[in-house]
């Protein structure tokens, strides 16, 4: 991810703020600065998807990098958020970022993420339940909702 697919990334992020975090240039651009992975997924020319992890300290500042952080210390990679543009979903490149992710993450014995569990994101639970990701705990948001603290274990 450069600087000139920010407006892309923003757009697509801004798509699925229920499920993420809301994001504007500064955060972003200072998100993507201290990020272990900020890489976009180009499809025709134009940003199809995205994907931020962030490795143990790091200087992020998320309630879900910190309570993983907490919970984990310097074993985990937290991915925070990935998201595939609406005309792009169900052709295989969430699972093919997980992939990449996943691999990147077996130093650190585990890839943690959260998915939002009050109301439930159904489709992103399954999901993430399909791919081995286990509740290992919850985090109540700011915004009323409920998150489920998902791990993948990677050590064997």
């Amino acid at each position: 991810m450069t600087s000139a697919d920010e407006p892309a990334v923003l757009a697509l992020n801004a798509t699925a703020v229920e499920q993420t975090d809301l994001l504007g240039p500064d955060r972003l651009d200072w998100l993507r600065l201290i990020a272990a992975h900020a890489a976009v997924v180009e499809l025709d020319g134009e940003v199809a998807a995205f994907v931020l992890t962030f490795a143990p300290g790091s200087a992020h500042d998320s309630l879900d990098f910190q309570w993983f952080a907490a919970t984990y210390a310097d074993r985990f990679l937290h991915l925070d958020r990935i998201v595939v543009a609406e005309q792009h979903r169900r052709k295989g490149i969430a699972s093919l970022v997980y992939r990449a992710v996943e691999r990147s993450a077996k130093p650190f014995d585990r890839l943690v993420c959260r998915v939002q569990s009050d109301p439930p994101d159904v489709a992103s639970l399954a999901f993430h339940a399909a791919r081995d990701f286990v509740e290992v705990g919850k985090l109540s948001r700011p915004n009323g909702t409920t998150s489920a603290m998902l791990s993948k274990e990677l050590t064997t």
